[in-house]
């Protein structure tokens, strides 16, 4: 865990999914959560060592699976758009053991535990913002326009601080596959580049802290992908093959031996929706 502001905290190290907190003057505000519950456990333990408790809220940044299969560990209510909410309800039984599969194999010491994962839904939603008062400080949580339907952001203006979720993910491949409108993504990601956002620490969803400047590979690799569909769309009008894209894109951030064919099915599936989506122009 590391301080990044006046009683603003964040955890890069946990496998998937940025972590953060703030300390309130009666409780703490959680900010999305460890995927694997042993993990979990470890970040509630850690908050409430950090700022005594109680833990009053768990504000999540989207409603992707990662974030929702250990929320229900930190035993407080949860707040999502009603967007993620919708898309997470929709998910099926089989949906999510292939969801507890995927994370067993990449960590096999935690399947146990996983096979007895309970989902947790949201239970507090907003559509365009919503301001918690609870805490003795009050603390604004908005839908942006991002990477799903249920995207949305922290933005602690006196401190400096962005909690943005997978909205903007540094040295990662993008989550695209649910993406509502990837040309609003875009405008979201100039709309950080503005002064507004200038000497602001943004928690991404995933990879390290950063500033605005890490806006720009991501936009790049999104507006890449668009123009690629776009000239699939036009060559192909059936269902394009996006394998030589997929090779292309690839190399664009890191992989890991062990995930490349994750990655590849990532990047795949988001391709798809970005052909699908521009179908629609």
């Amino acid at each position: 865990m590391k301080q990044i502001a006046s009683n603003i905290y964040v955890s890069t190290e946990y496998p998937g999914v940025n972590v953060g907190l703030i300390a309130m003057p009666r409780g703490t505000i959680a900010v999305d959560v460890p995927a694997l519950p042993n993990d979990a456990r470890d970040w509630r333990r850690q908050i409430l060592e950090t700022t005594g408790g109680p833990i009053l809220y768990l504000v999540l940044t989207n409603g992707h699976p990662d974030r929702l299969l250990s929320a229900e560990v930190l035993g407080a209510p949860i707040v999502a758009a009603r967007a993620a909410y919708e898309r997470a309800s929709a998910y099926t039984e089989g949906f999510w053991r292939g969801v507890i599969d995927g994370w067993s194999r990449r960590h096999p010491e935690a399947a146990d535990e996983l096979a007895g994962t309970s989902i947790k839904m949201p239970e507090i939603m907003l559509t365009s913002s919503l301001t918690l008062h609870k805490g003795g400080m009050d603390v604004t949580v908005e839908h942006v326009e991002g990477d799903s339907p249920g995207s949305a952001w922290l933005f602690l203006s006196d401190q400096k601080v962005l909690f943005i979720g997978d909205t903007l993910v540094v040295n990662n491949h993008p989550f695209m596959a649910e993406a509502p409108d990837t040309q609003a993504w875009l405008k979201t990601l100039r709309t950080l580049r503005r002064s507004r956002f200038s000497g602001v620490t943004i928690v991404p969803g995933r990879g390290p802290l950063c500033d605005q400047s890490a806006t720009r590979p991501l936009s790049e690799y999104i507006a890449l992908a668009r123009r690629r569909m776009r000239s699939l769309r036009r060559s192909e009008p059936a269902r394009p093959d996006t394998t030589s894209v997929v090779a292309e894109m690839l190399p664009l951030f890191p992989v890991s031996e062990d995930e490349d064919d994750l990655i590849q099915r990532r990047i795949k599936a988001g391709l798809d929706r970005i052909y699908e989506e521009l179908g629609k122009d």
